[in-house]
């Protein structure tokens, strides 16, 4: 779920788990990586690139699909 709603607290949805991954921050980071240290913290991959997605929309992640490799943006 990308928004918290009746059943689905904020801390849950994909708004709520932007925190975890920017938590991860600040150096650059190979994307597998990142999911493998985040992972517990999502339901599913799918949930970890929508938020992923979300990040990516919002200016705070770029990345390198040529390298594979996450940088934060400030």
């Amino acid at each position: 779920m990308i928004t918290p709603n009746k059943v689905v607290t904020l801390e849950n949805s994909a708004l709520g788990m932007v925190a975890v991954i920017l938590n991860q921050g600040p150096d650059m980071i190979k994307l597998m990586e990142l999911y493998h240290r985040v992972s517990d913290n999502f339901e599913s991959v799918e949930q970890f690139l929508l938020t992923m997605d979300i990040l990516y929309v919002l200016g705070r992640v770029q990345v390198n699909f040529q390298t594979g490799t996450v940088s934060y943006v400030s």
